[in-house]
């Protein structure tokens, strides 16, 4: 067996395995109170809920999601403001005004997500009937087009 020397990294380099590497300094922005927030569909677009935290990177990279399905688009865009309310809330816990937001977008995506399962289907595995399961069935939500195969 070899006897390895560790390398020694300079004073602006941190060691990874088998070599160094140049240090990051992250940028970590604080969320002030009752922060401005994106609509729901424009927050999934630019990846945060926040514009605040839309760092000049992600501009850069910016995709649009192409979305045929309207019911679908606008659950995920539900869900994806719930989960980012709720990390804002872990830190932000006497928001009462994001918590009340937050009370109704899950409020909405129940109601929705029973409208979107009447009509196409289970969304979910957990989606669970008396029935059996049944989300390995055609069409999938994705195909179709404009909420109709």
């Amino acid at each position: 067996m070899e006897n390895v020397t560790p390398t020694a990294c300079g004073v602006m380099e941190g060691s990874l395995p088998g070599k160094c590497a140049g240090l990051a300094f992250p940028y970590i922005p604080v969320q002030s109170r009752n922060a401005e927030r994106y609509s729901q569909m424009d927050a999934l677009a630019a990846g945060t809920l926040f514009p605040g935290l839309n760092l000049p990177f992600f501009r850069a990279v910016k995709s649009r999601m192409n979305c045929d399905n309207t019911a679908l688009c606008e659950l995920m865009a539900l869900g994806f403001a719930i989960n980012e309310l709720g990390l804002y809330l872990d830190t932000h816990q006497d928001d009462q005004e994001a918590l009340a937001l937050y009370i109704d977008y899950v409020k909405l995506f129940k109601e929705g997500r029973q409208r979107y399962e009447a009509a196409y289907g289970p969304i979910q595995q957990s989606a669970v009937t008396d029935a059996g399961y049944t989300w390995l069935n055609d069409p999938w939500p994705w195909d179709y087009e404009g909420g109709r195969k």
